[in-house]
């Protein structure tokens, strides 16, 4: 029997919900670097902000709806993952920004990774390719 093709073909965009609109949309651009592509205001009144990150095609929506009761992320319930060049560079970084590395680094066989907070309790984790040992 044929395996049905796939009904989806690319993921278009992540919603996270936030109380804090403008706060979110500047860590994420000013710390993470991401490029803020757009911003529209919902029919129900919902304000939001796509942005995406350099290499992807996939947009990170950050949405503020105070109608829908205050936002309240349970620990370890959803992360976001970025690809980092160099994790020690992106350690250096952060602490020149004063944000606090709160997992990690954790080296794997082919990669390092560590994680962060980003605003309302969301987790960003940096995952960068493991260097081999220098000779």
């Amino acid at each position: 029997m044929a395996e049905p093709s796939p009904l989806v073909s690319s993921l278009l965009h992540v919603r996270m919900r936030v109380n804090d609109l403008e706060g979110t949309v500047a860590f994420y651009r000013n710390v993470l670097g991401l490029t803020e592509v757009r911003r529209i205001v919902s029919p129900r009144g919902s304000k939001i902000a796509y942005l995406k990150s350099p290499g992807s095609d996939t947009e990170l929506e950050i949405t503020e709806y105070p109608a829908s009761g205050r936002v309240s992320v349970p620990a370890d319930l959803v992360h976001l993952a970025f690809r980092v060049d160099d994790m020690d560079r992106t350690l250096k970084r952060l602490k020149t920004l004063g944000i606090p590395v709160t997992d990690g680094p954790t080296p794997t066989e082919n990669s390092i990774f560590a994680f962060i907070d980003a605003p309302e309790g969301y987790e960003i984790e940096l995952i960068a390719p493991r260097r081999p040992p220098s000779a």
